[in-house]
């Protein structure tokens, strides 16, 4: 009897330890067997070159007039050849005179931008006023005649005052002269000493001599300047390796950095002389000139190309012995091996041409094996 029960005790052993053991073998395999997917996405990737130069206008220097000068227009207003542009403070009165002018020319400016929105309403007041005269409803007459009033007369009342006290204030003689443009431009506060540095010049230059143009600032004194060309140019020194890169006469994006932070549109002008292993490649642009009235020196990147494909982990790349790339899609249940074409590559992930540029099934939105265990094509996949 005893003998019987130790035999079924060490036969309950060794199942449990049989169980026991398969038991772990599953769990192993389970948190083992990871299978992780992805979705494939569109990407884009810029190639940039890296540089720094200095912006050239068309300027024209303002007269120094010696004495305090209050500008009537905003730094990078477009103004007129004859429009006023400042005020002369030619005595210690005429600081309130010019102040008066300032808000005065601002003001009237205003009242004339809003004339324009006002139009309307005033001609659906008048509408509104012929209708209620026309069916004798006389309830809202005074708030529509106060309407029609407030739409046509008041704005236009109130500008030719303000015009006649400006008319006034500019004849008077208190120690006050007003100061025109002598050409039309954009106008800009800044003189640094750089405005005798033509565009012209440029595309002769070396990049010391680039350099050396720009070291020193000419000692000018000015009560701001005009610029008279929509026309800009950034005059960039960069690896001669890069500047070869680049095209005359194609346009690129120059990516602005610092106190510029902007994209613009820019043609390759000219690339000249190599000097060493770098030269000075001159870009233009006719956009945006009112934005960099004050700044001379600037950093950009330069977008050489666009490479566009879909992002794949780089878990998901494969390579055969024979040195094709691929990747696994779950397709319909099965793992499907799909030979993809490199474009670029990073430390975590590759971008691959799109399918529908190469003929496979590899789209947007396709779902990519990114880890499992033991995959081939046609594997049944979770």
């Amino acid at each position: 009897m005893k003998r019987s029960d130790f035999f079924i005790r060490l036969t309950t052993g060794v199942l449990f330890l049989a169980v026991a053991f398969y038991i772990g073998i599953y769990l192993y395999n389970a948190l083992a067997n990871t299978y992780e997917t992805t979705r494939a996405i569109r990407y884009d990737v810029y190639g940039t070159i890296s540089t720094q130069g200095f912006v050239v206008r068309t300027e024209t220097v303002l007269d120094d007039l010696g004495t305090t000068v209050l500008p009537m227009v905003a730094e990078g207003e477009r103004v007129a050849a004859g429009q006023a542009i400042a005020v002369e403070l030619m005595s210690p009165e005429a600081i309130d005179v010019a102040s008066e002018i300032r808000s005065l020319t601002m003001r009237i400016a205003q009242l004339d931008a809003a004339q324009g929105a006002n139009d309307a309403a005033a001609f659906d007041a008048v509408l509104s006023l012929s209708a209620a005269v026309h069916t004798s409803d006389l309830r809202r007459l005074d708030e529509i005649s106060l309407s029609v009033e407030t739409g046509i007369f008041s704005i236009e009342d109130d500008a030719d005052a303000l015009r006649a006290r400006l008319a006034e204030l500019e004849g008077r003689s208190v120690g006050t002269r007003t100061v025109y443009a002598p050409v039309s431009g954009t106008f800009s506060q800044v003189v640094d000493g750089f405005e005798h540095i033509r565009p012209e010049i440029l595309d002769t230059l070396e990049p010391r001599d680039l350099l050396s143009h720009f070291r020193t600032p000419v000692d000018t004194h000015g009560a701001g300047k005009l610029i008279t060309e929509h026309k800009w140019y950034f005059a960039a020194i960069m690896n001669h390796e890069d500047a070869i890169l680049l095209t005359e006469g194609e346009h690129y994006a120059v990516h602005f950095l610092g106190a510029f932070q902007a994209e613009v549109n820019m043609l390759v002008e000219s690339k000249g002389r190599r000097e060493d292993d770098s030269s000075v490649v001159l870009f233009s642009s006719n956009r945006g000139v009112h934005e960099i009235t004050q700044l001379r020196s600037l950093r950009a990147d330069i977008i050489i190309d666009l490479v566009s494909g879909i992002r794949v982990p780089k878990e998901a790349i494969h390579l055969d012995d024979d040195g094709t790339t691929f990747v696994f899609l779950q397709t319909s249940g099965f793992a499907e091996r799909v030979v993809v074409e490199r474009l670029s590559e990073t430390d975590n992930y590759d971008l691959v041409r799109d399918g529908a540029e190469s003929g496979t099934p590899l789209r947007v939105d396709s779902i990519i094996i990114v880890r499992a265990n033991n995959l081939y094509h046609g594997k049944v996949v979770p």
